[in-house]
Order: structure tokens, then C-alpha cells, then sequence
């Protein structure tokens, strides 16, 4: 996809009439994500169903999944959908709503198109009505509408009796024309006419809501759908962000792969060969920064560069995105930096071994009594270096800020050096939480001035405001829960 062309789709957005009100109607399967989400279901379906003694049937169901997608959406899928139904006949609402929640976890989280975030987001920003719309069921959809913080859905409903599954659709299901019903209801509800509408999707199925919207929009179309949207003049977005990996890609990962190894073993030799301990520090950091973000394809564009090197020693702080800002930071930051790290990262095989090289200080998070953890961190800034450290202590699957920790503020106050914050943008474009296989992107970063302790009020205060430069900075709200709502 031409960035202009995709450029110029969010500026039709952004320049669609205020004074009108409007929905934005998402499909799921192939639009917001990539690949299937009844797949991902399945999988975690039948790994429930073996452990209830019911392997062949559920490895029945997903043959019968793998074949229909494999000839593409028709006239079978009304078959499908009460095939796999009844195969849930007697599990609880609740299993099936855990389900879903690993398949997020576990697959779908992944593969999130940062594209369609954007376009969710632009909506957002222009006032418009958010809504999911897809033949899938809830339980597929509900984790990636809490995530995208989208609060209608519309989907196919399966019948629950007494929180247990009977093994039935409730009809019309939400496909082809039935999309189209759904749409309808939702419009009245919000007072809004389809002309005012948006509808992206992939599927030729959806022809019926597609024709009756005033925005179609065709996401990664099908030969059909792509000859379809052209004869109507419809917009047609291509997105590859996630999705069939390429050759590319694959090369680049394990190219990194190897980067972070051989800083690990060039770390190794430098100890015996006698160099100093700093020293050695420093070559492995400019190594993996460099060699590492070279290999993944990782270009800068950084704002207010300046700031990492004249208020040393300093605690940097940053907001993770991504398992690839260790070569960001490392590439940015360069020598005389010693990382906060959660205790679980030392046991892991491929960075564990390097950030034990490098003096990383390990934080037990479950740990109330942080005594060590603190005398260690003082210990490095009076020794002349910094520290670096994720105040939000984990990442989310958009880049949301999370709720920061004071900790970060509170030593820098004892120790009397300046905080500065790095802005990490989108170095998850790269590799996404979940992700396995690098892209190459560009990313953009800024860094804010330094706060002296002599300017900081008390280290909440300190920690509230530099949280809202980062969500003012990225455009993004804290994470908060969102109220939700199921249309039928």
C-alpha cells in the first residue's frame, strides 16, 4: 500500500462534515486483523476439547474450518457456522468467553493491522460512531473491541440456556444481508443514515452493506471484490503490516537473532581478554544498538537528540512497545547505561545471558521489600552512570500508556540527577506485542528536556505530569476500562 494513497484515505476522514453525525462499520476477519479469528477460537477450543476426552470431534471441526477458508467464503459458511455450533453444545458461556480470551492472547493480539488501528483512531478523532460488525461470534470479537476500545458490536449469537451452550444459532446470523439488517438498526438507534456511513471489509459476502453505505471502503479485496470495487469507484486499501510474512522479514529476524548471540559471546570474550568491566559494557551496547537495529531494518528520526548526552548521569525513562526497544535504546543511548529489567527476563535463553553481561539490575515485582534493588540503583548514579527504566513496567497491545510507577521519580529525587523521557512512537510497527518476525519502519522518537529534582514537586506530581506528556505526546488516552455493548 502506497502510504499517500492510505494518507490521503485518513484526510478524507478528518475532512468529512462535523455537523453530521456518522458510524464507522468494521469488519473483522481480514480487515481488522489478519487471518481468520474462528480459527484461533478453534484451536483453543480444541485444545479444551482434548482435555475433555473429545480430541477426534474437535480436530473434526477444524478440518472443517481449514477446508471452508480454504475455498473462501460462499454459500456453505450458513452450514459451517451450525456445524462448529453444535459442537460447543454443553460447554459454559463462561469457558467459551475464557477461550476467546486466549485466542486473543495467544494469536490475534498479533495480528492487528497497525492500519486499521489508524483508521479506528481517525474515526475516533472525527466523532464518528464506532462499531465491529462481523459473522463472528462475541466471544471472537470481544477482546479486540475492548482493545481497539470500540463498544458496539454486531455479531452472530449463539443460544445460551442457563449459561450453557445448546448447540444453536439464533438467527438471522450476522452475514451478507443479515450485516446489512444490523447496520440498519444500529443507524436508527444513533439517529444517523448509511449515506453518512463507513463500511470496511474484504469480503465479496458484504456486497449487500457495501452497496447501501454512503463511504465503501474495500480493505485487501479479494479478485472479485477488488473488480467489484473498481467498477464502482470504491476506495480500495491494501494493508501489510501483518499478515503472510515475507522472505524479508524472516531473514531480518534471524539475522537479529544472531546480533543479540553474538554481542552475548563478543561480551563473553571481551571479560576474558581483560577489558574493563565498562568498557566492555559499552562496546556490547554500541554492537547490539547498531549491528542489531541495522539487521532488523530499524531507520531514526529523532527529536531532541541533544538531551541524552548533556544531563549525565540520568534516569531515562520510556514507555515499552516492543521486545525491540532494547536495540532502539541501545542505539540511541550507547554507552554508561544500566537497565531495570523484571527477574523473569534473566531466565530467558536468548537475552537473559546478555543482560546478566551488561550488570542489568533484576526487580522482583512481587517482592515488597526493594531495599537491594534501591542501594544498587544509587550505587550506579554515584558511580557516574545512568539507569534506564519503564515506569508503565509492561507493555500494551497498542502502545496505550499504562499507568506509570513512581519509582523511576523517587531516585531520582534521592540521588539529585534529572529524569529524562524518552517518547517511543512506534517501534511496535516493527514487532508487535505477541509478534515473532520483524519488519523493517522507521522509527520516530522524542525525547523531552531533562527535570532537574530542583524543579520537581513531589515524585507523584513529577510522575502524573510526565505520564501525560507521554499520552499527549502519542495521541493516546491512559488505559482504562471502556463499558461495553453487544448489539444483535
Amino acid at each position: 500500500m502506497a502510504f499517500t494513497e492510505f494518507d490521503a484515505h485518513l484526510g478524507s476522514i478528518e475532512q468529512a462534515p462535523g455537523n453530521r453525525p456518522g458510524v464507522a462499520f468494521f469488519d473483522l476477519d481480514g480487515t481488522l486483523i489478519a487471518g481468520y479469528s474462528i480459527i484461533a477460537l478453534a484451536w483453543e477450543t480444541a485444545r479444551h476439547g482434548a482435555g475433555r476426552g473429545e480430541l477426534r470431534q474437535s480436530l473434526k471441526v477444524m478440518r472443517d474450518l481449514l477446508r471452508q477458508r480454504a475455498r473462501g467464503s460462499g454459500t456453505n459458511y450458513h452450514r459451517l457456522v451450525r456445524r462448529v455450533t453444535r459442537s460447543l453444545a454443553g460447554i459454559s458461556e463462561q469457558s467459551l468467553a475464557e477461550l476467546g480470551e486466549r485466542a486473543y492472547h495467544n494469536t490475534l493480539a498479533r495480528s492487528l493491522y497497525r492500519e486499521a488501528i489508524a483508521l479506528v483512531e481517525a474515526h475516533r478523532a472525527a466523532g464518528h460512531h464506532l462499531v465491529i460488525v462481523s459473522a463472528a461470534s462475541q466471544y471472537q470479537i470481544e477482546p479486540i473491541a475492548r482493545v481497539l476500545g470500540i463498544e458496539d458490536i454486531c455479531c452472530t449469537r449463539l443460544e445460551v440456556v442457563d449459561g450453557t451452550f445448546t448447540g444453536k444459532v439464533i438467527t438471522p446470523m450476522c452475514y451478507g444481508e443479515g450485516k446489512s439488517l444490523a447496520a440498519r438498526r444500529i443507524a436508527r438507534r444513533h439517529k444517523v443514515a448509511l449515506d453518512d456511513c463507513w463500511f470496511y471489509t474484504d469480503s465479496s459476502a458484504d456486497l449487500p452493506l457495501l452497496k447501501e453505505v454512503g463511504h465503501p471502503v474495500t480493505v485487501n479485496p479479494s479478485d472479485r471484490l477488488a473488480a467489484l470495487a473498481r467498477s464502482h469507484q470504491w476506495p480500495q486499501l491494501d494493508f501489510a503490516s501483518r499478515g503472510k510474512p515475507s522472505l524479508e522479514s524472516l531473514l531480518r529476524t534471524l539475522l537479529t537473532v544472531e546480533a543479540v548471540a553474538a554481542t552475548t559471546v563478543a561480551g563473553a570474550l571481551g571479560r576474558r581478554l581483560g577489558l574493563k568491566p565498562f568498557t566492555n559494557v559499552n562496546r556490547m551496547t554500541q554492537l547490539l544498538g547498531d549491528v542489531g537495529s541495522g539487521f532488523a531494518g530499524l531507520d531514526f528520526e529523532v527529536e531532541g537528540m541533544d538531551h541524552l548526552n548533556n544531563s549525565r548521569p540520568a534516569i531515562f525513562t520510556f514507555n515499552h512497545q516492543s521486545l525491540l526497544d532494547s536495540l532502539v535504546l541501545a542505539h540511541l543511548l550507547r554507552r554508561d547505561v544500566v537497565p531495570l529489567v523484571k527477574r523473569e527476563m534473566a531466565g530467558n535463553p536468548l537475552v537473559g545471558p546478555l543482560l546478566r553481561q551488561a550488570g542489568t539490575i533484576f526487580v522482583d515485582r512481587e517482592d515488597k521489600d526493594q531495599a537491594r534493588v534501591l542501594q544498587s540503583a544509587l550505587e550506579v548514579l554515584q558511580g557516574g552512570r545512568s539507569l534506564l527504566i519503564a515506569p508503565e513496567g509492561t507493555r500494551s497491545t497498542l502502545g496505550n500508556i499504562q499507568p506509570f510507577k513512581a519509582g523511576a521519580f523517587f531516585l531520582a529525587k534521592k540521588a539529585k540527577v534529572p529524569v529524562v523521557p524518552i517518547v517511543l512512537h512506534n517501534v511496535k510497527d516493527a514487532l508487535p506485542k505477541g509478534g515473532y518476525l520483524i519488519r523493517p519502519a522507521t522509527i520516530r522518537i522524542t525525547v523531552l528536556p531533562p527535570v532537574h529534582p530542583r524543579d520537581m514537586g513531589s515524585v507523584r506530581q513529577t510522575c502524573h505530569a510526565i505520564e501525560s506528556q507521554y499520552c499527549e505526546l502519542l495521541g493516546r488516552s491512559p488505559v482504562a476500562s471502556l463499558p461495553f455493548r453487544a448489539a444483535s
